[in-house]
């Protein structure tokens, strides 16, 4: 392609549109959008074309940085993209010309030295800006101050463009994971950048590094600026968008109730906050009004997680939350609402998401919407998972509670909602008005009414679920039921799948399929999209027996709604498929662009499923099994196999034999079986398990979870925030890249956490525990009583005192009193000896011998030898701790 000028454009641009509006009509103009990979995409544009003359690039920058799509280009990885950034120069002319227009992307001595790197790959003129590019009134200018070569061409926009233009290409980059707030020490952290962007009435975007985890130390109360505790958003501030752009989600972490002792997030009313691929853990509240987020303005969450806060995950009170292809899980209230609590007129609008494992001691495990006075409350939940929360009274999974005189409206479209419980209402309990359509509603359980969902009346007007092309079938008990004394009722739209309890009577269309107990689902699992869910067997009574009342183009996968003679009940649309099958010779198979069935038999096959999701199956000899584009399913059988799972989040199965495992992109499950085998995850957060023999597994980039399982294995996290499960065996662990978990399970292990902060428990047996570097926490904890067979005695290589940490269990070092904390509490507690005779007679129960380095749980006090208790650890560095180099739990 012969285009001499190219501009690329990040959609994350303020009002991007009218820059672009009036540009030369010979320009190729490329939009970055956010859920890209900025950088791959400017590299494939560019090698479609020759003899260029002019790259302009307009995204948000900073000092040394520069953010395009979901990447940040900046001087700590430039070298990553040293081949991409080359290949640019091959498409310029010999006097082609890069203009850069970020805010502050030359500044200071990191800048230049940023575009001099640049200028160096391509072999470009290059020009940059070391002030804010945009908005006079706002500091900015259109000057490219800092230029290397000879720059010819004219900016890319025309005057009155740039004089009309109100915004500034600034973003603001957290380079410290430190929480301080210190104006003189040369970085910006965390809280630093939230003072920031609330000062001032334009929207920022505040840029934190994948996988880094910014924990927050500055505890205070009574004030909402964002100095101490929380991190207030305020209003005036603009929308702040906290963005971690590229790989793993940035953690941001309140240290529970040990650590700053408040939520994370404080949106105040008319605040606006926006995440991006972070996760928001261990915030702590004690009256349950949101651990993680406390929300009365408006909030967007996008790809991230919200996990392990106590309070509850989101109080969303009067305010609108939009939840987007996000996680919410683990959170934990002694109230209502251990997901999600809506209340007094807020909205929530879920998509794409999984709200998983949640639990309220009252009511509303997964989510809560309550009215206020004369309000209405209103959630709407699409294409999204409620699984597995519990709930002490109402709602494990879901709790519509209506007020006196206000309704709570909840709207559920292509959802599902399995395995929740509940003293009543195990998967919903509703006393307000409900819409449920092609929806499932299995697997819940109730001690007393409605496994599937309860309904009754605590307002003044009686209030309807409306049901329609949707499954309430196989929970435990009863699956529909209402308050008898009430004049609540159920409305049926029509071709509902309804198993037993006793309302099943409101459900009289004439299409509805009533008192059938099993609807022939399968197991809550990864079908594909971005959710777990139930799909239907081939003889499920619920396929072609439903309805499209919203004109669903896709089932909650994002799989086509109509596959077949019409549409299935129930969340999930089964697909048809093709079935291709080998011969006992070496075959060469193709899929088609459909979901396929494919099986090779014997002989050395080759099998390519193209597109579509496919069951692909090698069977016997040694076969080459290649997935790409789909969700697919791929089993090797027997023999030496390769498989290849391509794009898409698959399935692999290695069988018997010696087989090569690779999940290519996304999220795949990869399974050796028996034979030594070799598993690389690929990209994505890949869940890899060596089966029996001894095998080698590779995580790759993402947030991986790795299991050895049987023979001595070797485990290698790669990059991302990892957990490493050694198993049986004498394995090796190493965690790569990231905040990694390792366990090295049965066996002399050798665990190495290697960069970031790490945790490491060597498990039974004698190993060895290198943290590398970072913060390391290294765990003794067998989860019953002290036992040396059980525990071992484990080397720890590198402990650097103040920094790493030794976490003990009390339920397994049962004789310590101290409070779980820091230190111990009971000062006799610990002490250091210098021999091994010392530490047997020590009144301490943990004691360090400092000569050799030997660490003993000396249970019985003064009394000869050790009782119960005997060596753990012995730190081969003879490093010279302290009591607050311990961590007490339990």
């Amino acid at each position: 392609m012969n285009q001499t000028k190219l501009l690329f454009i990040d959609s994350k641009v303020e009002n991007y549109h009218h820059l672009i509006s009036e540009v030369d009509l010979k320009t190729r103009i490329v939009v970055l959008e956010p859920n890209q990979n900025g950088i791959d995409k400017i590299s494939k544009s560019l090698g479609e074309c020759s003899d260029v003359e002019t790259i302009h690039i307009i995204s948000h920058g900073a000092k040394g940085a520069l953010c395009v799509g979901n990447s940040l280009l900046k001087n700590d990885n430039i070298h990553l993209y040293a081949e991409n950034i080359q290949q640019w120069g091959k498409s310029l002319s010999a006097d082609g010309e890069i203009l850069i227009y970020g805010c502050q992307v030359a500044s200071g001595k990191e800048g230049k030295e940023f575009v001099r790197q640049l200028h160096q790959l391509t072999g470009a003129n290059i020009a940059a800006s070391e002030t804010l590019t945009g908005n006079v009134s706002r500091g900015g200018n259109w000057n490219l101050e800092v230029i290397f070569g000879q720059l010819k061409s004219a900016l890319a926009f025309t005057p009155e463009v740039r004089a009309t233009y109100a915004g500034v290409l600034a973003n603001i980059v957290v380079d410290t994971t430190n929480d301080v707030v210190d104006n003189s020490d040369g970085v910006t952290s965390l809280r630093e950048a939230i003072i920031e962007a609330n000062s001032t009435p334009e929207d920022d975007t505040i840029q934190l590094t994948a996988g880094a985890t910014y924990n927050l130390t500055i505890s205070g109360s009574d004030e909402d600026a964002a100095a101490t505790g929380d991190l207030d958003i305020l209003a005036g501030g603009g929308e702040i968008t906290v963005i971690s752009q590229g790989g793993e989600q940035a953690v941001i972490d309140a240290g529970g109730e040990t650590g700053i002792g408040d939520r994370v997030f404080h949106v105040l009313a008319d605040g606006v906050l926006q995440l991006e691929n972070v996760e928001i853990t261990r915030g702590f509240v004690n009256n349950g009004s949101g651990g993680g987020i406390f929300n009365s303005g408006t909030l967007t969450i996008n790809n991230s997680t919200i996990s392990g806060n106590d309070g509850g995950g989101i109080n969303n009170s009067s305010g609108r939350a939009s939840i987007n292809n996000s996680t919410i899980s683990g959170n934990v209230v002694f109230a209502f609402g251990g997901g999600i609590r809506n209340y007094d007129g807020g909205t929530v609008s879920i998509n794409n998401s999984n709200i998983s494992g949640n639990l309220s001691s009252a009511g509303g495990g997964g989510i809560i919407n309550s009215s206020g006075q004369d309000v209405s409350s209103i959630i709407n939940i699409n294409n999204s998972t409620i699984s597995g929360n519990s709930a002490g009274i109402n709602g494990g999974g879901i709790y519509n509670s209506s007020g006196l005189y206000g309704t709570s409206i909840i709207n559920i479209n292509n959802s599902t909602i399995s395995g929740n419980s509940a003293f009543a209402g195990g998967g919903v309990a509703s006393r307000g008005a409900t819409s449920i359509s092609n929806s499932t509603i299995t697997n819940n359980e109730a001690i007393e009414e409605g496994s599937g969902i309860f309904h009754d009346i605590l307002g003044v007007t009686p209030t309807s679920i409306d049901v329609t092309s949707s499954i309430i079938s196989g929970n435990v008990n009863t699956d529909v039921d209402i308050d008898a004394v009430s004049n609540d009722n159920f409305t049926s739209g029509g071709n509902n799948l309804i198993g037993t309890g006793n309302a099943i009577d409101d459900f009289d269309s004439e299409n509805d399929l009533v008192g059938i107990t099993d609807p022939l689902l399968g197991d809550l699992a990864d079908n594909g999209g971005p959710t777990l869910t139930h799909l239907p067997l081939p003889n499920s009574p619920a396929i072609d027996a439903g309805s499209n009342p919203n004109a669903l183009v896709t089932d909650q996968r994002g799989e086509p709604r109509l596959a077949g003679e019409g549409v299935d009940i129930g969340a999930v649309e089964l697909q048809t498929t093709q079935e291709i099958i080998g011969t006992p010779e070496s075959d060469r198979l193709n899929g088609t662009n459909e979901n396929d069935t494919i099986t090779g038999l014997a002989g050395n096959d080759t099998i390519d499923g193209r597109g579509g999701d496919d069951k692909i199956i090698g069977d016997r000899g040694n076969d080459s099994l290649l997935g790409k584009n789909g969700n697919d399913t791929l089993t090797g059988g027997n023999g030496r196999d390769r498989l290849l799972g391509g794009n898409g989040r698959d399935v692999l199965n290695g069988g018997a034999g010696n087989d090569n495992l690779n999940g290519g992109n996304d999220r795949d499950r990869l399974l050796g079986g028996n034979g030594r085998d070799v598993l690389n995850g690929g990209a994505g957060n890949d869940n890899l398990n060596g089966g029996n023999d001894r095998d080698r597994l590779l995580g790759g980039n993402g947030r991986d979870v790795l299991k050895g399982g049987a023979g001595n294995d070797n485990l290698n996290g790669g990059n991302g925030r990892d957990r490493l499960v050694g198993g049986s065996g004498r394995d090796i662990l190493n965690g790569g890249a990231g905040n990694d978990n390792l366990n090295g399970g049965n066996g002399r292990d050798r665990l190495v956490g290697s960069n970031g902060l790490d945790v490491l428990n060597g498990g039974a047996g004698n190993d060895t525990l290198t943290g590398g570097a970072g913060v390391d926490r290294f765990i003794f904890n067998t989860n019953d009583e002290f036992n040396s067979d059980d525990i071992g005695v484990d080397d720890i290589t590198d402990f650097v005192p103040e920094q790493d940490k030794i976490l003990l269990n009390k339920s397994t070092f049962t004789a310590i009193t101290s409070d779980s904390g820091t230190g111990f509490s009971v000062n006799a507690e610990f002490a250091i000896v210098t021999s091994d005779s010392d530490a047997e007679t020590s009144e301490a129960f943990i004691v360090y011998n400092s000569n050799n380095g030997k660490l003993f749980y000396n249970a019985n006090g003064t009394a000869a030898e050790f009782g119960s208790g005997g060596e753990f650890a012995n730190l081969t560095n003879t490093a010279s701790i302290s009591e607050d180099d311990f961590l007490l739990r339990g």
